[in-house]
């Protein structure tokens, strides 16, 4: 259940099911346009008065869904609110913008960005981990999207994976892409120590492949 809530999955006549990301921007979009055109605080968002307003334009479930997967319920005064992570709402935003371009100029990407999300809410490239890769040793440095949820499950074949799409990496780097191969008392540490070789560039510790990559 825990990871069905990361994957923002919803129940829907007794099915689990993930929904279109195009989908769910649009739902989050009608959300934040409602929050700004009520100047409600990002903290307190309404619930009954969202699916009233937003109810004619699409299914209240989802509207409701949304507010679950970008937000936190809770109760006040017998009302439920939902606190929206800004978080959240900014890396959403991100993979929107990258998902169109192969590679996009950082700078350029980040004034983008900045302009897209709601008002008030402050853009970070710590959002995006686990999301998107920043090349800094291209001219100028480009960022593009790479998902940790579309690489393969096996250790082995996550690792072939990442060093096709970058020969050497730093720790802080790969580590949000095998996160999720950690056992429970396992570190990212431990994984590179098995997986990869260690060396030392320009006094920075840099991991590669220990075996060929196809």
């Amino acid at each position: 259940m825990a990871h069905l809530r990361v994957l923002n999955a919803c129940e829907i006549g007794g099915h689990w099911r993930i929904l279109e990301f195009d989908y769910e921007m649009k739902l989050l979009n009608h959300v934040t346009q409602l929050v700004d055109s009520e100047s409600w605080s990002f903290s307190k968002v309404p619930l009954s008065i969202c699916l009233q307003e937003l109810g004619p334009l699409e299914p209240e479930e989802m509207i409701e869904h949304c507010l679950k997967c970008y937000g936190r319920r809770y109760i006040d005064e017998g009302e439920v609110y939902f606190e929206l992570s800004a978080d959240k709402i900014c890396r959403a935003t991100a993979q929107m913008l990258l998902q169109n371009a192969v590679k996009f100029n950082l700078a350029e990407f980040q004034a983008v960005w900045q302009q897209s999300v709601p008002e008030g809410m402050v853009t970070s490239l710590d959002q995006l981990k686990g999301l998107a890769l920043v090349d800094r040793h291209s001219r100028p440095e480009i960022i593009f999207l790479l998902r940790a949820d579309d690489l393969p499950e096996g250790n082995q074949e996550r690792f072939n994976a990442l060093f096709s799409v970058r020969e050497k990496w730093t720790e802080e780097d790969i580590a949000p892409y095998i996160q999720d191969l950690c056992g429970e008392k396992q570190t990212t540490g431990a994984l590179l120590t098995k997986y990869a070789r260690c060396s030392v560039q320009n006094g920075v510790r840099v991991y590669n492949s220990r075996r060929p990559v196809s």
